[in-house]
């Protein structure tokens, strides 16, 4: 399989010639690349479903592949961050079904005692709920939340793994911006993807290159992992006439946080995950 063939149906989505890629796809699907199966199955029925939306392929994702000990990572790294701080409150948003909140809270020796959660999805929240009744679960999303805030509401820690990069960026920043008075401290996972440029050739090509290796850890589940969620969020990357990802190097994250008002960043290494070197950001809200 030509990873060159995968890039340069990518190249072609990016532009909006989806003929070309299904031409494409067609010939590097028969050489054996899971991705491309997927994505022609996508753009043949339209690619309407979001990377969310099919909680079984989400869910295999994140519990099988190189997932396994990079969430095992985040958990070690988020129960430290609750023995150093010792927050009594605690807000994580995007929490899915609580596969980062859930272990590191365990793993922590001073967990905080009141938990909220957020999280829009409600299968995925219903799966959380059913495992840790006790917290204050909240189905929204984060512009929603945000929006609903109350002068009462405070936490001392703000958390989120792997789920900002799902915001679009002007109502991400408008939703940081207003969650920041209600909390002390934010700490946020998220990968740090090369800085490539938008539609050129290194883009396209680190995309499949990244895809395809992540699609091939799955085994017998890579056609569902492929299909119900790779290809959805690749697709949401390379279509800007629908975008429904918007990762970005982390010295990118630290400009937006630093422009949302949080103060004193600092940077942390979590795992050298396949798809890029995972990080933690930890701000503060006040100087």
């Amino acid at each position: 399989m030509s990873l060159n063939d995968l890039s340069a149906a990518l190249a072609a989505i990016v532009a909006g010639r989806d003929d070309d890629a299904t031409h494409a796809l067609r010939r590097v699907s028969g050489d054996g690349s899971i991705m491309a199966r997927a994505l022609l199955h996508a753009l043949n029925d339209g690619a309407t479903n979001g990377a969310y939306d099919e909680a079984a392929a989400f869910q295999t994702f994140i519990r099988a592949g190189g997932n396994v000990p990079l969430y095992a990572s985040v958990g070690d790294t988020l129960a430290a961050v609750y023995d150093e701080r010792r927050p009594a409150t605690l807000l994580d948003i995007g929490t899915g079904d609580g596969m980062a909140l859930l272990p590191a809270l365990a793993k922590a020796s001073h967990p905080p005692a009141d938990v909220t959660v957020v999280e829009p999805h409600p299968g995925l929240l219903a799966s959380l709920t059913a495992r840790r009744p006790a917290v204050r679960a909240i189905a929204a999303t984060l512009e929603a939340f945000a929006a609903s805030l109350t002068e009462n509401d405070r936490w001392d820690l703000a958390q989120s793994t792997f789920a900002l990069q799902s915001v679009a960026p002007e109502a991400r920043r408008a939703a940081l911006r207003r969650l920041r008075p209600h909390v002390g401290e934010l700490a946020i996972v998220e990968f740090d993807v090369p800085d490539l440029a938008w539609a050129s050739d290194e883009m396209s090509a680190s995309l499949a290159r990244r895809y395809e290796r992540a699609a091939s850890e799955y085994g017998a589940d890579a056609e569902l992992v492929a299909g119900g969620f790779l290809a959805p969020m690749l697709l949401g990357q390379i279509r800007a006439a629908r975008p429904s990802n918007w990762e970005q190097p982390i010295a990118a994250w630290i400009d937006e946080l630093r422009d949302c008002g949080f103060v004193r960043i600092d940077v942390e290494h979590v795992h050298d995950y396949s798809w890029a070197p995972a990080m933690l950001l930890s701000a503060s809200s006040q100087a």
